[in-house]
């Protein structure tokens, strides 16, 4: 980690990353009904757009010119993602939960990245318990879990994916439950499974859910 990012968290258990291809601002009316109006704002490279009062940037500036207001750590260097640049700087700070905004869009070869970017810093660092990535509506769309168990509440489809082989049980109020489940990566054993309420979840390794919305 660069010094300069030492002494710059904000102590907060979830922080919100504003990436480039936002097409709103993260007021905190916005995020208010995700419960999320009071988290510290990071803007990472052109995310300083769509980010409200954000505490700090990160990137290299390709895709948003660093503000001359908060502190700004540049990357230099073109061997990784500004996702990438921003997470290693980060990593030794108090946050459980990222809550990502604008990293999905019209590339995808960029929302795969970011995918692999945070299902890596999952299993890199063991405090890192959710990351979620939202769509353009600010609605969750892919929500990153730690190794472990964990429960959610969903009225609707969601599928299950895995970036490693990894093992799941399922049960509460979903229509498919399952006991041990063998997952390869990528596979589509867990694909459109339906939620009338609270599903358990305990996997032995990070998993991604889908809320796929019509």
């Amino acid at each position: 980690m660069s010094p300069g990012w030492q002494g710059l968290d904000p102590g907060a258990e979830s922080l919100i990353l504003a990436g480039p291809v936002l097409k709103s601002t993260l007021t905190p009316l916005a995020l208010n009904a995700l419960g999320l109006a009071d988290a510290p704002q990071i803007a990472v490279d052109g995310g300083i757009r769509f980010a409200h009062r954000p505490f700090l940037w990160a990137g290299d500036g390709d895709s948003g010119a660093a503000p001359a207001k908060i502190p700004a750590m540049m990357k230099t260097a073109q061997d990784e993602t500004d996702l990438r640049f921003c997470l290693n700087g980060i990593r030794s700070w108090r946050w459980r939960d990222l809550h990502l905004f604008g990293f999905i869009g019209a590339r995808p070869d960029h929302a795969l990245a970011n995918f692999g970017e945070i299902h890596a810093e999952m299993k890199r660092r063991q405090r890192f318990q959710r990351g979620v990535f939202y769509d353009e509506g600010l609605l969750p769309l892919f929500v990153f879990l730690a190794a472990g168990e964990h429960v959610f509440a969903h009225k609707g489809i969601f599928s299950l994916v895995a970036f490693d082989r990894s093992t799941v049980s399922l049960s509460g109020k979903c229509r498919y439950p399952a006991g041990s489940l063998v997952i390869e990566t990528l596979s589509g054993a867990g694909i459109s499974n339906e939620a009338t309420g609270e599903v358990k979840l305990i996997s032995d390794s990070p998993v991604a859910i889908i809320f796929p919305h019509e």
